[in-house]
């Protein structure tokens, strides 16, 4: 309840002028431990507090006050953890971070916290409270109550066990998803034979290895890659069946209806009705692109599930092919300056370089940017560690390292792995552009609570802001800001985003995972091959796949964002409603609107922001409707190209 953050491995050995007497992250100079222990000190002393006063509103203040002074350290520590690079730092981080964890599970547990919170919602008080501080009690209750606080006796003791075993199974599961197969040269497919590497007696296949050019080769890696694993079945069968346990213990049916409370969506029911209206009118625009892909396919094979991404990608490709020059001219500092002029004209914040002080950041190449309104005030920090180096994780994510309110300025670390000559492929661009979307959506956060604040919110509403700044690249202003140089004045520019092309199989890759997060976490589960089964021919009945394969067991997002996989396509349905009804599509202008959607986070029912934004309740139909009509857009332009 006190602390939501997902901890993230990675090793940097590269940067090691940091000296552990010396150090500081953030303008922060105080040793970790000693960070942590003050924290400790204090929320010990506000948690006696609690327990030894009235019933009143300041109840809520102080368990946010308790909530803060553990992120302002947890969260630091786990960036640090995953990022620093040196060992000492990395480890001595880790040690606190665990202490806070540690910490925050007494929190949660904690009965006399609960029933505090628990008797100011039934007391004559309750009328007289604002609808934020009224939305942040009902937040901590529902938070208390899937700990398990509200249990007695064994119940409690099993909730607070299975917690535990949770965590382990999906580590294993994690851990087994990214394993690489290998098999004896002896018995191992006669396509694969020339990845034969030295005098080893296997083959050894990863993930990197399922995108041959070879259509043979391709699809004898995937099915051997994502062949039935005994041991990864029970890895994940453990993992869902404790995972439907605790939900039990904590009251509610399944899984899925434990995660979606309390989101946009509301119930696993609505979530499912979404999945299968889409399912059903994606099949035109899947099946056209199907068939551009079988007649691309260089043996003319049926058109298999080990295709689709090759395919999409080399499609992309060749519809891109007369716009190379504007990718070969692509660099970061021109990425960064169409960023800030969509932060000026939608939100009227900019980007403001700053100089970085003596050990405050982690590596000598990290970017330190303030975002200032146009009088000056600085709403918060982002650092951008944006290049590739020896050991870091290649993924392009967000960090929250202080939320914003009323009365504390926002810090963020955006993280990339992008050359370091400064070039950027395009569709980098967009991850870019997104997990910007995801910073500011952090840094414009302006709560009461800070708990509530900018990303801290239901999946399915934090992906709504980081889609629609993805989705402003296609605005002619953006694409003009990006390509549109002196070198290239006579060019046409693109017309569409490489995001937005051949789309339509991988949409409906998507929803059948999404559709398979929710099923596999709906019930019991003895046999996730059959339901996965089952899923394959209601949502992916366009591909024969192989009975033989488990291609679900590599999926560790079904630990990650078990029983909120679908928050993706419905934030995408979403933004494109957004981008219609508020004209985004021709111009880039400011609304007030949509940066009060920013600045408000999770402070208020996610449902209501989003009607109030549009206008008009939200409908299935109109979700749907948004999705296919870009994709059937998408295939007139191709069939009016003559691809």
């Amino acid at each position: 309840m006190f602390h939501r953050s997902m901890k993230v491995i990675s090793q940097n050995p590269c940067f090691r002028q940091h000296v552990i007497k010396r150090f500081g992250l953030f303008g922060r100079s105080n040793f970790l431990q000693a960070q942590w222990d003050s924290a400790h000190i204090s929320c010990e002393g506000i948690r006696k507090e609690i327990e030894t006063s009235g019933i009143d509103e300041s109840l809520i203040a102080k368990l946010d006050k308790i909530s803060n002074e553990i992120c302002i350290v947890a969260d630091a520590c786990n960036f640090i953890t995953s990022f620093h690079s040196c060992n000492d730092v990395a480890n001595a981080a880790e040690e606190v971070y665990m202490q806070s964890i540690s910490y925050v599970e007494t929190l949660n547990t904690d009965k006399t916290l609960y029933l505090k919170i628990k008797a100011l919602k039934e007391s004559s008080m309750w009328q007289l409270l604002d609808q934020d501080t009224k939305h942040a009690t009902n937040m901590f209750i529902d938070e208390f109550e899937k700990s398990g606080t509200h249990l007695n006796g064994e119940k409690r003791n099993i909730f607070v066990e299975t917690n535990n075993e949770i965590f382990k199974a999906g580590s294993n599961f994690v851990e087994a998803a990214h394993q690489p197969t290998s098999v004896s040269i002896t018995k191992c497919p006669t396509p694969l034979l020339n990845l034969i590497r030295g005098s080893s007696p296997l083959i050894t296949l990863s993930e990197a290895d399922l995108n041959s050019r070879y259509d043979d080769v391709r699809e004898a890696s995937w099915k051997l890659y994502h062949r039935f694993d005994k041991s990864r079945e029970g890895k994940l069968c453990a993992l869902l069946n404790q995972r439907q346990r605790l939900s039990s213990l904590s009251g509610f049916e399944n899984h899925c209806e434990r995660e979606i409370k309390g989101s946009t969506a509301k119930s696993p029911v609505v979530v499912q009705d979404f999945l299968n209206e889409l399912n059903h009118q994606l099949k035109d625009s899947v099946d056209f692109e199907i068939d551009l892909f079988r007649k691309s396919k260089r043996t003319r094979d049926p058109v298999g599930i080990w295709d689709i991404s090759y395919y999409a990608v080399e499609s992309r490709c060749k519809f891109m092919q007369k716009y190379a020059i504007f990718q070969s001219n692509l660099n970061l500092t021109v990425v960064m300056e169409a960023i800030n002029k969509l932060s000026l004209d939608m939100f009227d914040v900019e980007l403001v370089c700053e100089p970085i002080k003596t050990d405050e950041v982690w590596h000598a190449d990290v970017l330190k940017y303030s975002v200032r309104t146009q009088c000056g005030q600085t709403l918060g920090t982002i650092y951008c560690d944006f290049y590739r180096r020896p050991g870091k994780d290649k993924q392009i994510c967000l960090h929250t390292i202080q939320c914003g309110t009323l009365t504390q300025i926002p810090i963020v670390v955006l993280v990339c792995n992008f050359n370091k000559d400064g070039c950027i492929q395009t569709s980098n661009v967009n991850l870019l552009f997104h997990e910007y979307g995801h910073a500011l959506h952090a840094v414009l956060g302006r709560t009461r609570y800070q708990h509530v604040s900018g990303t801290r919110c239901p999946t399915d509403f934090a992906e709504i802001p980081s889609i629609l700044l993805d989705s402003m690249i296609n605005q002619s202003s953006i694409m003009t800001e990006l390509f549109n140089r002196d070198e290239l004045k006579d060019k046409s520019l693109p017309s569409i985003s490489i995001s937005d092309c051949y789309n339509a199989t991988e949409t409906q890759v998507q929803l059948y995972y999404a559709m398979l997060d929710q099923l596999l976490h709906s019930s019991d589960v003895k046999d996730t091959c059959k339901i996965a089964s089952i899923a394959q021919k209601k949502y992916l009945n366009q591909f024969e796949i192989p009975s033989s394969t488990a291609w679900h067991q590599r999926f560790a997002h079904l630990y990650f964002y078990g029983g909120r996989y679908y928050s993706y396509l419905w934030a995408q349905a979403i933004v494109n409603i957004i981008i219609e009804r508020h004209d985004l599509k021709n111009t880039v202008q400011y609304s007030p609107e949509i940066k009060a959607l920013f600045e408000q986070g999770g402070s208020k029912d996610c449902s209501y922001q989003i009607e109030s934004l549009l206008g008009e309740s939200l409908s299935i139909d109109k979700m749907v409707a948004s999705l296919v009509k870009p994709l059937s857009s998408f295939n007139t332009l191709i069939e009016s190209a003559g691809a």
